[in-house]
């Protein structure tokens, strides 16, 4: 099954194999009925010239026989004068003999018996039953192919002729001629051999014809494809070699110019990014300086509300701006951290840290952040489960996950399992609310978006939490994946190798 396999592997990856196969294939197929109907022609053509030629001479030596009687012979005579029939007969068969004559008396009692000449084949056994009698009451010859037996042992194909003949005054006979046709049989044999042997090299020309030019043909399609690949690696200075003006040198010209818009279009996309990158970051500084003191006139604004005992509605408007303020602090921050990984310029800082305790202490701290918010939140480990990571990043997947377990689990507890798995970790972050329906689940990692935009958010999120997280997974070499169902709840499983490829660092 491994040679069927591979042709079959061959055949569907290889354009170049698949044409010098179809080649040789329909090569092989028309070469091979060529021959057999040459071989067939040819075989029919020799056969019928030496059958005309046999039955030519038979007529020849039915005349003779004919002419050679009388009436009113002596006995002796009649008896010489067959002999001498049969000796003329064979003497115009020529040295080497070309064929042997026999006579023989038909079913009449009356008739002079000829005599026994020693002749090297064995008549009775050469002669096929079919021809025993050939011609009775009739004046046709009759023919058939068949083997001659030969007194020393030897076989031959040939062509036996029976001719019915009346001798007068000796009554009727039949005439018998054998026609060896070893020679015509070797020479069909030799065009057997030759057109077999002429087939085979036509195939075998034509293949590797076919090897050649297929191979010239794919030959700048594999250079593109390396070409390609090369490119999509990050080299974006393979080029195609362009020869000649025929349709595979406009293909290496096209794809030239293919990859010089690529890389023109990839050093604009660079430029842009590097641009919105150090936009980000202006902003970022620029807003930061306002901010801070929009929070320090903020602190300062709601602790002398609360001195001087102002009132409710003026102090929920002090704790609504300071709420907003962190809120737009966390979204400053969240933002610039996006356009770090857009422009794939974040890095890990790695360290061993132990995933029961770290996830233990951000359920507590996010407890600690809803004090409204009656909520358990349990945390279920085996034991310390030691990872090499970003605690920074880390923490953070797991508080935007717990985070929102608390803000839309309806209140009921959220579960959190922390476990070993397959070389890796699992965190796993349960809750029991009303769940994601099923066309929403497809979106819960897009940037600012939400199942329920009119629902309010009770712990101040900024809309990117779920989608840093993705990315910080990632980052990683893990993954963050979400499954839930309506009303069952909502089940976000972080998977962290327990040694990212970037530990080499430490």
């Amino acid at each position: 099954m491994r040679p069927i396999a591979a042709v079959t592997s061959a055949w569907r990856r290889s354009l170049q194999f698949r044409t010098v196969a179809s080649t040789v294939l329909v090569t092989v197929l028309v070469v091979g009925v060529a021959e057999f109907v040459l071989v067939q022609r040819i075989s029919t053509g020799l056969m019928e010239s030496e059958q005309r030629s046999a039955l030519t001479e038979v007529a020849s030596g039915r005349s003779i026989a004919r002419a050679s009687g009388g009436p009113d012979l002596p006995e002796l005579v009649r008896e010489a004068v067959l002999g001498d029939l049969i000796s003329e007969l064979e003497e115009r068969a020529g040295r080497p003999a070309a064929y042997v004559v026999a006579l023989r008396v038909r079913s009449d009692p009356d008739a002079v018996s000829p005599p026994d000449e020693p002749t090297s084949v064995v008549i009775d056994a050469s002669v096929p039953p079919e021809l025993d009698g050939a011609g009775r009451g009739a004046n046709g010859v009759t023919w058939a192919f068949g083997p001659i037996e030969y007194r020393d042992g030897r076989v031959e194909p040939g062509l036996i002729v029976a001719a019915p003949v009346t001798i007068q005054g000796f009554g009727e006979y039949e005439l018998l001629y054998l026609f060896p046709l070893t020679d015509v049989t070797k020479a069909i044999g030799l065009v057997r051999s030759a057109a077999i042997v002429t087939g085979v090299v036509l195939v075998l020309a034509l293949g590797a014809l076919a090897w050649w030019y297929s191979r010239r043909l794919v030959r700048p399609v594999r250079m593109a494809s390396r070409a390609a690949s090369t490119l999509a690696e990050g080299d974006l200075s393979s080029r195609l070699e362009v020869t000649g003006e025929d349709d595979m040198a406009r293909l290496a010209a096209s794809f030239n110019i293919m990859a010089d818009s690529l890389v023109d279009q990839i050093g604009r996309l660079e430029g842009l990014s590097a641009m919105q990158q150090r936009f980000v970051a202006d902003v970022s500084h620029e807003l930061r300086t306002p901010l801070t003191t929009i929070r320090m006139a903020a602190d300062l604004l709601s602790d002398q509300l609360s001195d001087v005992g102002s009132s409710p509605a003026t102090l929920r408007a002090a704790e609504l701006l300071v709420s907003e303020v962190d809120r737009f602090e966390r979204l400053l921050g969240d933002l610039l951290e996006v356009s770090v990984f857009d422009a794939g310029a974040a890095v890990l800082e790695l360290e061993e840290v132990d995933l029961v305790t770290l996830v233990t202490e951000v359920a507590e701290s996010a407890q600690r952040l809803a004090p409204d918010v009656r909520i358990s939140v349990a945390v279920r480990g085996g034991g310390p489960c030691l990872a090499v990571c970003d605690p920074r990043r880390v923490t953070r997947i797991v508080r935007n996950l717990v985070v929102n377990a608390i803000e839309y689990g309806g209140g009921l507890p959220v579960v959190i399992d922390v476990v070993e798995d397959d070389g890796g970790a699992r965190v796993v972050v349960s809750d029991q609310g009303s769940g994601i329906r099923p066309e929403d689940l497809p979106h819960v990692f897009d940037r600012f978006w939400r199942a329920d935009p009119s629902r309010a958010r009770t712990l101040g999120g900024t809309g990117l939490g779920l989608a840093i997280s993705r990315e910080d997974a990632r980052l990683h070499g893990g993954d963050l994946t979400v499954s839930s169902e309506p009303g069952a709840g909502t089940r976000f499983t972080l998977r962290l190798p327990i040694a990212p490829d970037d530990a080499a660092e430490l």
